[in-house]
């Protein structure tokens, strides 16, 4: 690892795949391995399962691990696993089936996140996580601290990720013990187009006005109106049923460690099968919300119920 006071990000100095073999001794979820093109602008073509079967079979001597393989829309491959060596083999690929590849972990299912609070600016990420792994005997993946440009202040927080899904109540830092809690992001927005569905850097769209979701220069002098929902607001705005779905969908991405993909399908699942049964049980429509978060909740217990039960294994 290498820091300095002034840097604001620090990536450990291992390699993905040692990283990964190091989940052999931890608590861990499904390793899954996500196969790209290694033209960024390309895809891997629909290959025929069976093919891709050989060929794995082939070069990858503890295939059997493997529990489930699928295609994303995206054209990438991800391969699910629960064995640290298997997951390491599938990363040395340099090919699939002649096509050149490149390999990444997702690393949502397989690390944790969380915030430390007040630590001096002036001492490096690297002493940080120096005394971080010393102390708890945790392995530190990424740092990233959060301080704004002519930041005067002597502290800032910063927040970790670590290998191993499970956070303890408290970790040591400094003879302090800090408590911690699972990091929970913001829902990030394109500021082109104001979607919660991809990157500013990707949308090629033309940019509209946050507040009248129009194409226009200079001062908005129109009334208010959601380019996402037709709203009376900007599409900026905090108290909008769409920005409160993201937060929701973020909080359950960061308690049950999934990507904010899979996080949004569960989400999405889960309100239109309680909205299916409010409606058949004739619920007025007035309970129907109500209903929805009251089945939300209890979804996200019974998720942190089971990741509990895995990690206690």
């Amino acid at each position: 690892m290498q820091s300095s006071p002034s840097e604001k990000f620090l990536k450990s100095g291992k390699c993905t795949n040692e990283l990964v073999l190091r989940l052999g001794q931890n608590e861990y979820e499904d390793i899954n391995i996500l196969i790209s093109n290694a033209d960024s602008n390309s895809k891997i073509p629909q290959l025929n399962p069976f093919t891709l079967q050989s060929f794995i079979k082939e070069k990858v001597n503890r295939h059997t691990s493997i529990q489930n393989m699928k295609f994303t829309r995206q054209g990438k491959i991800i391969l699910t696993k629960q064995d640290p060596v298997c997951a390491a083999q599938l990363l040395n690929l340099d090919t699939v089936v002649n096509i050149p590849v490149s390999e990444n972990v997702i690393w949502e299912n397989i690390t944790s996140r969380f915030l430390l609070y007040d630590i001096p600016t002036k001492v490096s990420l690297l002493e940080v996580a120096e005394e971080f792994t010393r102390s708890n005997g945790i392995k530190i993946v990424e740092m990233r601290r959060f301080v704004k440009q002519n930041n005067t202040r002597e502290t800032s927080p910063v927040l970790v990720t670590k290998l191993r899904t499970r956070l303890p109540g408290y970790m040591k830092i400094w003879f302090t013990n800090q408590k911690i809690q699972p990091f929970i992001d913001r829902p990030r927005q394109c500021v082109k187009c104001y979607s919660f569905m991809h990157p500013s850097r990707v949308c090629e769209k033309t940019p509209i006005c946050p507040s009248c979701g129009e194409i226009h220069s200079g001062r908005c002098q129109v009334p208010q109106k959601c380019i996402n929902c037709q709203g009376e607001h900007s599409a900026t705005s905090k108290g909008f049923p769409l920005y409160i779905k993201e937060q929701n969908i973020m909080e359950l991405k960061g308690r049950n460690h999934l990507t904010t993909a899979e996080a949004r399908r569960i989400y999405i699942q889960s309100a239109n099968f309680n909205y299916a049964a409010a409606v058949k049980a004739n619920t007025p429509s007035n309970d129907i919300e109500e209903r929805m978060e009251a089945m939300l909740l209890k979804m996200n217990e019974k998720i942190e119920s089971i990741t509990q039960t895995i990690n206690a294994k």
